[in-house]
């Protein structure tokens, strides 16, 4: 041994406590940068020197390492939560968004609906006003410019999100390069034997900023390369990078592909995938129950509306708004099949009523029109219209269906009870009449023989087994249809179905006319058929009955009333006297008293049933005389009216296209407020009313301020959901960042104490040093 080795030792020494200053300098130097590590020096001992005999001597120590502090798993929980984090500030972002456009309370849609259905029913009171005719498409037309807006902004929101989703991809691609140039500098320096601390905490920097953007994984080589996974695809591998792409599928929805490969990538979490989330659910969610709402808004006032009446009471002319496709392309519109048309509203098997009046006389009839969407075509339809009377029907060029009434006559598709159903005078008329006791069909033997003599005049109607089905269940169409074909019969008479009960019925009015039925031949037509027994006779009147239906139909179905006569005698003079009233099934609904002191005469009408009423003029009823009234809850059974835009009061189908028909925004007159026809009706406007809190099956069963007073609270809680996550969120990577500032940050107090420790370390170095120097000088000196 010589005095160099404790010379060495004491270089080591203090070569040790220099690197743990700089080290804890460099530690001072960092102690605010983002991302660093704290580093600390590794020290052991060098091997000592053996001095035989057993005996060993140490020469001193060395540094082994500069090591980072870091807690590999702490860092992958960090980098999973920072990612947790990003995609939190998204929602919580958006639902904040969201939750502003719908400006609830204050201005947001549901004022828009209050004031709508405020101004229909100030309108209710007076529906001949013009000006609040103008007030109420006036609030609807801010209703659906409010729809029409809430759309728009979410439509800016869904597309704003592909730029901010291109923006962070972007940003990603630039932390991969950055990362990889990383990975070949760790790579070169870890590989010539140094610690690349400072690029190791930079490149963990890098990736923690990339999985607040999106999910990251990492690989660590055995170069000291890390490669970088999203979304389950290799971003980066070593020094190469696979950058992201961004586009829109043909749906206009964001796309995120690796270049080269276009390999579809799905995020799990970070702000792309909030966002992500948000374009192609929680959005277009919104979007969807909005256009529900708005569908449906237009299709039930549409029912109404359609079948209402303008202010006149009736059309001249009506056209529809929604054109036919032409799916076939042969240039012809309105020839494909209703069902494949492409109208925004479904139409389906049913019946639609209009009815035409003579606008002189007042005298009303109505017709039905069958619907078939999957066997009749608009110009099948309307060439049913066309076959009404004194209507006119087609389809136009454009392919819309045109309607127009002869001059002297308008007509409406609206379910008004018929204000003068007996328009033959087969109850108490001028015309003798009889009437079947009961409806069909009957049992008729055949042959058979009824002769029907009219003012002295005889006609045998010869039943035969040829003019029925089944004769045994004969129906009244067919029993009338074989009167009516006895020759030279329709020149006195005529038989007829009336609500049915078959009705015999001369030509010939006043009291000098004459009815009488009897068997001359084989069979018992007359009790077969429910006639009254032979014999009978009956004369007309020169003041007939006139009949006058009022009031609204308020049932829930279609049917039909019958009005039969109980009893013969004078209205209102001979006692017992009574009409039975009946529905469409025979079910009796009332028994209206005809004798003396009844209500029933010309200005008293009398409430029938289902806000119905009835009022007659003075006359004479013979027992089982009839009429009918058809009593319609809905006049178009099959939505056509709806589906084509026929007097509509909504157009468009959605929230972004619904708006008011503009013909009633620059005519409020168009406005169908009723449904009667008569001065102060706002019938159909009660019924518009009643929609306010109607619970819709197709919107769940909530009406329509519920409904979207559900979207509301949905968004509310939603929006309040994601403060709570945020702030959860926000609290544990704070923890977990706490927990890593105790490991990995540095302590400037820590760090004093052990800079002043490798300084007196580094002094007793120096010290050392110079005794081992002097002893050695000393000896040197000695030996001369």
């Amino acid at each position: 041994m010589s005095f160099s080795t404790g010379l060495s030792a004491g270089l080591r020494a203090l070569t040790a406590a220099r690197m743990g200053i700089e080290t804890a300098g460099q530690n001072v130097a960092n102690a605010n940068t983002p991302g660093y590590s704290r580093q600390s020096i590794l020290q052991a001992a060098t091997l000592p020197f053996n001095l035989g005999r057993g005996l060993q001597i140490g020469t001193g120590v060395e540094v082994t390492g500069i090591r980072r502090m870091v807690d590999t798993g702490l860092e992958r929980r960090i980098r999973l939560q920072i990612g947790s984090f990003g995609t939190a500030q998204v929602d919580h972002a958006r639902w904040s968004e969201i939750e502003s456009v719908f400006n609830e309370p204050d201005g947001g849609l549901s004022t828009s609906f209050t004031r709508f259905f405020g101004s229909m029913k100030k309108l209710q009171a007076e529906p001949g006003n013009s000006a609040l005719r103008g007030g109420m498409a006036t609030e609807a037309n801010a209703l659906t410019n409010a729809m029409n807006e809430l759309t728009r902004r979410f439509e800016e929101i869904e597309s704003s999100s592909f730029d901010e989703i291109s923006g962070h991809v972007w940003r990603v691609n630039e932390y991969a390069h950055a990362v990889s140039r990383l990975n070949d500098q760790i790579a070169v320096m870890e590989g010539s034997g140094s610690a690349a601390n400072d690029l190791r905490d930079e490149r963990a920097r890098l990736i923690k900023d990339m999985g607040e953007l999106v999910d990251v994984s990492v690989l660590e080589r055995n170069t000291g390369a890390a490669d970088v996974m999203v979304g389950g695809l290799l971003l980066v591998a070593g020094n190469r990078v696979n950058e992201l792409e961004v586009s829109r599928d043909p749906d206009h929805r964001t796309t995120i592909t690796m270049r080269g490969t276009n390999a579809p990538v799905n995020p799990t979490g970070g702000k792309i995938e909030g966002l992500l989330r948000h374009e192609d659910a929680e959005v277009p969610s919104i979007l969807a129950k909005l256009d529900k709402m708005a569908k449906n808004l237009a299709l039930e006032f549409n029912r109404l509306h359609t079948t209402g009446v303008p202010l006149a009471g009736y059309y001249q002319q009506s056209v529809s708004s929604i054109t036919a496709k032409d799916l076939n392309r042969n240039g012809t519109f309105g020839d494909e099949l209703l069902s494949e048309s492409g109208f925004p509203f479904d139409i389906s098997n049913g019946e639609v009523y209009i009815g035409v009046t003579d606008l002189a006389s007042g005298a009303f009839e109505r017709s039905k029109i069958s619907i078939s969407p999957a066997s009749m075509t608009l110009q099948d339809v309307a060439a049913e219209i066309n076959a009404v009377a004194n209507v006119n029907a087609s389809v136009d060029p454009a392919g819309k269906l045109r309607v127009t009434s002869d001059a002297g006559f308008g007509f409406e598709f609206s379910p008004k009870a018929d204000p003068n159903p007996d328009q033959i005078g087969s109850f108490g008329g001028a015309q003798p009449s009889f009437a079947s006791s009961s409806s069909g069909p009957f049992s008729l033997s055949v042959p058979s023989t009824l002769r029907v003599t009219i003012d002295g005049s005889n006609y045998d109607v010869n039943f035969s087994a040829a003019q029925f089905i089944n004769s045994g269940a004969a129906t009244v169409d067919e029993v009338a249809a074989a009167i009516n074909s006895t020759p030279g019969f329709s020149a006195d008479g005529f038989a007829e179905n009336v609500g049915g009960r078959l009705v015999i019925q001369s030509n010939n009015p006043g009291s000098s006319s004459t009815l009488a039925l009897s068997e001359p031949g084989p069979g018992t037509p007359l009790a077969q058929l429910s006639l009254p027994p032979s014999p009978n006779s009956i004369t007309g009147q020169d003041s007939p009955i006139q009949v006058t239906i009022g009031g609204q139909f308020t049932g829930d179905q279609n049917g039909q009333f019958v009005f039969v006569a109980e009893g013969t005698g004078t209205i209102g003079v001979d006692s017992g006297l009574t009409i039975g009233v009946f529905d469409q099934d025979g079910v009796r609904v009332a028994t209206l008293d005809a004798g003396p002191n009844t209500e029933l005469l010309e200005g008293g009408p009398v409430a029938v049933a289902d806000g119905l009423t009835l009022s007659l003029t003075p006359g004479n009823l013979t027992d089982g005389q009839v009429f009918s009234v058809d009593t319609l809850a809905d006049s178009d059974t099959s939505d056509f009216l709806v589906a084509i835009g026929m007097n509509s009061f909504f157009h468009g189908s959605s929230a972004g296209d619904i708006t008011v028909n503009r013909d009633i925004r620059d005519n409020p007159n168009l406005l169908a407020a009723g449904t009667l026809g008569e001065s102060g009706d706002a019938s159909n406007l009660e019924r518009m009313l009643n929609l306010r809190d109607l619970g819709l099956s197709s919107l769940n069963k909530n009406s329509f301020e519920d409904y979207y007073g559900d979207m509301i609270g949905h968004v509310g809680f939603e929006a309040s959901g994601a403060e709570t996550i945020l702030f959860a969120e926000d609290q544990l990577l704070g923890s977990l960042n706490a927990q890593r500032e105790s490991i990995s940050g540095v302590n400037l107090d820590e760090e004093m104490l052990d800079l002043v420790s490798y300084q007196q370390a580094f002094e007793a170095a120096s010290r050392f040093i110079n005794v081992v120097n002097e002893l050695t000088d000393t000896l040197i000196n000695l030996g001369r």
